[in-house]
């Protein structure tokens, strides 16, 4: 139980800290500024993104083109599959029910992803759960919240079942999410340190856009045209190379603002240089990072969301809430932390939790830590994707189950 017990600690303070802040200022939305956390009214605006959408879907209306039944008029941008659940009876009415849904959920990932066995990781968990970035995620009722407990939940299920499924049952779980969000298309990663990765890796991607096209079409277009790009409470490359820009070279954050495939495109250069550097250092960068062992549900966890991270980072601007997805490498740096035979993996734990805990507002503190994150994510998977040393598989390679079922006659004729 103690293993556990940062984590609903971290809930329960949570919980407590709303109630008392109800009791004081009279409202939940007034709570959540009460801990410095903006919280719109109503509550739950990222729910109501698709609750309302739903109906203007059954007015008649498009939500991609206006979504007047929106709150704050904005244009519908997640992918319709969503829009589906009307067949569920979800409406606007059910937005607060779903919202807390959403919240209950990330939370029960949070407790069955984090273990401490010391204090300083039974620490780093507690400040992890409370962090600035988890609490916004909550509050706006994302649903990024629900994608990450389905892959959380996956990875742990997965790993119990016998190695020749886990391939297949693997990929369904990232088409699904990707339909669901897009984002996770980039955790076909996990599949790269087998001897038959790319294949698997090129197979999930392929299904994945398939089934993303087939479900959503020409929406996709619409979806990206009606994403913001802000360089408030949102992380990635636009917001990191404008703060860059705007203390360094004026001219340089004037092009990042208006040329929107600048940011991406030295965001995919640098990014792709740091994966390379990391398959050169080899085994020399596990002296400051544990390798990622794709084997075990929470290495594979790590990877998945290392590369969601650096996915989004790249496609230049996300709010802040999607930082939640680092919790899934925090938990890898925990668990080579409860070993106990080193401190290697608390700078990187360390580094990672200050970007959960950065300033909402556009600062060159908050997007260094950004940037830094970022050169680290990629460097880690380079190692583990490309490098030549040895590491344990996620998946059986065919000679492993070869071996496995063939009879050992000697041990037999004894």
């Amino acid at each position: 139980m103690f293993r556990k017990l940062p984590a609903i600690s971290a809930i329960a303070l949570l919980a407590l800290t709303l109630a008392a802040g109800v009791h004081l200022r009279g409202s939940i939305p007034a709570a959540w500024n009460m801990i410095h956390i903006p919280a719109n009214t109503p509550l739950f605006s990222d729910t109501r993104g698709f609750t309302h959408a739903i109906d203007c879907v059954l007015d008649g209306r498009n939500p991609y083109i206006a979504n007047p039944c929106d709150p704050w008029h904005r244009p519908y941008n997640y992918p319709s599959v969503w829009l589906l659940t009307h067949y569920l009876g979800v409406t606007s009415r059910a937005s607060n029910f779903i919202g807390v849904l959403f919240a209950l959920v990330a939370l029960s990932a949070y407790i069955l992803l984090f273990e401490a066995r010391t204090t300083l990781s039974a620490i780093l968990i507690f400040l992890a759960v409370i962090s600035r970035c988890v609490l916004f995620s909550i509050e706006r009722g994302n649903n990024d919240q629900f994608v990450f407990f389905l892959l959380v939940l996956g990875f742990f299920l997965i790993d119990r079942l016998r190695p020749e499924l886990r391939a297949l049952f693997t990929s369904a779980l990232l088409v699904l999410l990707t339909v669901l969000k897009i984002y996770p298309i980039a955790a076909a990663t996990v599949f790269l340190r087998n001897r038959r990765g790319w294949k698997y890796a090129s197979l999930t991607v392929v299904f994945a856009v398939s089934a993303l096209l087939l479900t959503n079409g020409q929406k996709i277009a619409l979806m990206m045209a009606n994403t913001p790009r802000d360089t408030n409470q949102s992380f990635g490359a636009f917001p990191f190379l404008y703060a860059v820009g705007h203390h360094t070279l004026h001219s340089f954050a004037t092009i990042v603002a208006t040329y929107r495939a600048v940011a991406p495109l030295t965001a995919l250069i640098i990014g792709g240089i740091c994966l390379f550097l990391g398959a050169a250092f080899g085994s020399k960068l596990h002296h400051y990072l544990p390798p990622l062992d794709s084997s075990k549900p929470r290495g594979a966890i790590a990877i998945a969301c290392l590369s969601i991270f650096c996915f989004a980072f790249i496609l230049g601007a996300s709010y802040d809430y999607r930082l939640l997805y680092l919790t899934g490498p925090l938990a890898w740096l925990v668990e080579d932390i409860n070993k106990g035979r080193s401190f290697r993996s608390v700078p990187a734990a360390i580094l990672i939790l200050a970007l959960l805990w950065k300033p909402f507002w556009l600062s060159m503190t908050g997007e260094a830590l950004d940037g830094l994150v970022f050169f680290m994510s990629s460097v880690w998977l380079g190692n583990a994707l490309l490098s030549q040393q040895s590491t344990h598989e996620w998946l059986p390679s065919s000679q492993s189950l070869l071996n496995r079922e063939r009879p050992n006659f000697r041990a037999a004729s004894r």
